[in-house]
């Protein structure tokens, strides 16, 4: 509380400035429209049990909020004062929704890609579920997967009579002044969110204000080691190969086009006033690993992944490319190549200002001792798959398919390992 007034008063104070940051990072909505705070607040309660959301949504992946949550009114980390809607608040997802979490190895980190985290079936639960308790359900009218992932707590509603007079007493606030005009989801697009697995989304999709209709599936990248000014001149690197497609060329314009997909008011956040935030994102590192290989082992591998030629693609800072790939050259499930660009003009769509590229990057490869899922789309489950050693499960259609980034696969068993004990350690 307070960090950013304490900043603004002492604005030459660094800690107070990253402290500030944090802040932003896990308690900013940036004005953008968010989820009727009623209604949040009464399925974070609702449902808790195991086969169920979980209090403040734990069985989805997220975490409770240690400071806000409370036994009457769980919260979960990540989320923040959002825009009104027709005079009912909103809480909007902020950067810790999707980026802190519990890593494999139990300990909680900054920055993470939350891989655990559900969010086709969070937003499922709060723009189906609800709609059970109002008279007139017809749950044929809705995606039969929609309905899959939400069904325990459409179940609740039959086994407690009493569950949907206790929703319209809770969101009595919404509608005594008319019920707002909530965003809805089409039958095509709750099959959509249906389909996702855990820290895979396609963010540019309604109820989102930015939509660009087209279906596309990314996995949640982590924040750890983003090249600052100094780092990308010493990676000798034109940009810093943010997002997937590598199109946020800058921390900056990577965060104007997080408050744009929001609908907030990009003319109250430039670069003066995000700068706290791009600097708290700046200081993030990944997490040392707890069982790093044997250091013979380790070196053997850092060797090998030079000879083997994969330094050539992952030769910027903290082994990201330095350039972004056609999807015919790495292989992989080539559905991204249309995001930001459903009607296929060769612009972006949306108000979205960072260039299209058509193409892939190679992510930075720091803190992969805490990633299961691998491969844009989030296809891949381990290294050992990645690099042939498992069995690859079978391929999905596009967007989910695994096909691809064969690099390595022909090199000696032992070889591979060897590799992947280096690339754990880093």
């Amino acid at each position: 509380e307070g960090a950013c007034d304490a900043w603004e008063a002492d604005p030459n104070d660094r800690r107070k400035m990253l402290l500030c940051g944090k802040r932003m990072f896990f308690y900013e909505g940036f004005g953008t429209l968010g989820i009727p705070e009623p209604m949040l607040n009464w399925v974070a309660r609702k449902f808790p049990d195991a086969d169920e959301a979980g209090l403040a949504f734990e069985n989805y992946g997220l975490i409770p909020d240690p400071y806000r949550s409370t036994p009457e009114q769980p919260v979960h980390l990540g989320v923040g004062p959002g825009a009104d809607m027709d005079g009912v608040p909103t809480l909007a997802l902020t950067c810790a929704n999707c980026h802190f979490g519990k890593l494999p190895d139990g300990r909680y980190s900054v920055g993470y890609s939350n891989l655990q985290y559900e969010y086709g079936t969070h937003m499922l639960a709060l723009f189906i579920a609800p709609m059970k308790g109002i008279p007139g359900f017809d749950p044929s009218t809705y995606h039969p997967d929609a309905i899959a992932r939400v069904q325990p707590l459409l179940d609740r509603f039959d086994e407690d009579m009493l569950l949907g007079f206790d929703l319209m007493g809770a969101l009595w606030p919404m509608v005594q002044g008319g019920i707002p005009e909530i965003p809805t989801l089409s039958v095509e697009t709750q099959g959509h969110y249906g389909s996702w697995a855990p820290g895979t989304m396609d963010f540019t999709m309604a109820p989102l204000p930015i939509d660009d209709e087209v279906h596309t599936v990314s996995r949640t990248l982590p924040l750890w080691d983003i090249p600052n000014e100094v780092e990308l001149d010493e990676a000798r690197m034109d940009s810093a190969q943010l997002a997937w497609t590598g199109a946020a060329e800058s921390l900056n314009q990577f965060l104007e086009g997080f408050v744009i997909v929001g609908g907030g008011p990009l003319h109250e956040w430039g670069p003066e006033q995000l700068a706290p935030l791009r600097e708290y994102l700046e200081s993030l590192r990944a997490p040392e690993p707890l069982h790093p290989g044997a250091p013979s082992e380790v070196a053997l591998g850092r060797q090998l992944f030079t000879e083997a030629g994969c330094q050539s693609c992952h030769d910027g800072h903290a082994g990201s490319s330095t350039k972004v790939f056609d999807f015919s050259l790495i292989g992989t499930d080539d559905a991204l190549a249309s995001w930001g660009d459903g009607d296929g003009d060769g612009e972006m769509c949306c108000g979205l200002e960072n260039p299209l590229t058509g193409g892939i990057k190679a992510p930075r490869l720091r803190g992969l001792h805490a990633m299961d899922l691998l491969l844009h789309n989030g296809s891949l489950t381990s290294l050992e798959q990645l690099l042939c050693l498992d069995a690859r499960p079978p391929s999905e259609l596009p967007p989910y398919a695994n096909s691809g980034h064969n690099f390595g696969c022909n090199l000696p068993a032992s070889d591979r390992e060897a590799i992947i004990t280096f690339l754990r350690s880093i």
